[in-house]
């Protein structure tokens, strides 16, 4: 992860929209690899526990993090749309926007790890 030195002549908004994309790229970065996981983790499913179900379970975990991938991407693309802001009012949009992502991204992991837990625990009985 590309990390940036801020300096005194950097503006607030400058940072702030600096933090964002950081954010923005540690978020794909984790849903690209569970793209990745989640496919193997489906093979293993059907391949080595024989469990349909699970496999179906983890197939739909990958649509969703497909989609919401995608959505990320989208965002990522109309993340400089901030620079247009001229007033607080526009400026809480894109905040309370960028925390809306945030939360689906935690939303999406934690149901993601309840679902990867289920093979572990097959595995492990």
């Amino acid at each position: 992860m590309n990390s940036k030195t801020f300096f005194s002549h950097d503006t607030d908004e400058e940072i702030i929209q600096t933090k964002r994309l950081q954010n923005l790229e540690t978020w794909i970065g984790h849903l690209s690899y569970v793209t990745n996981e989640c496919d193997w983790l489906a093979k293993i499913a059907f391949n080595k526990i024989n469990d349909k179900v699970l496999r179906d379970e983890l197939l739909e975990k990958l649509d969703s993090n497909s989609a919401l991938l995608s959505e990320f991407y989208n965002y990522k693309s109309s993340i400089q749309s901030f620079h247009e802001c001229d007033d607080l009012e526009c400026d809480m949009f894109y905040i309370n926007q960028h925390d809306d992502f945030y939360a689906k991204y935690l939303k999406h992991i934690h149901e993601y790890r309840l679902v990867k837990n289920k093979v572990y625990l097959k595995i492990l009985d």
